[in-house]
C-alpha cells in the first residue's frame, strides 16, 4: 500500500508541475502586447496572444509548442547557454 500512495503522490506532484509551468508559460504570454501577431515554427498560420494562451490551456499542438519554447529558454537562461551565445564573438 506504501507503494501505492507514493505513485498516487507522484503522479499529483507531476500534474501540479506541469499546471505550474502551464501558469509560468501564461503569466510570460499575458506580458505581451495584445496587438502582436506570433508565428510558431513552420507553421504558417499568426496567432495572437490570447490564441497562444488559449493554446497552452488547452494543451494542444501549439500550446505545447509555446511550453517547449519557453522551458527551452528559461533552461538556456538558467544554465548561462543564453548568455555564452549572446557574449561569444561571431566568426
Amino acid at each position: 500500500m506504501a507503494e501505492e500512495s507514493k505513485k498516487t503522490e507522484s503522479k499529483t506532484s507531476e500534474q501540479e508541475i506541469s499546471e505550474d509551468v502551464k501558469e509560468l508559460v501564461i503569466a510570460r504570454l499575458e506580458v505581451l502586447s495584445p496587438d502582436k501577431k506570433f508565428s510558431i515554427g513552420s507553421n504558417e498560420k499568426e496567432f495572437t496572444r490570447d490564441e497562444l494562451i488559449e493554446s497552452v490551456k488547452n494543451e494542444d499542438e501549439i500550446g505545447q509548442k509555446v511550453i517547449d519554447l519557453e522551458l527551452t529558454f528559461l533552461r538556456a537562461l538558467k544554465d548561462g547557454t543564453l548568455l555564452k551565445e549572446i557574449l561569444t564573438p561571431e566568426e
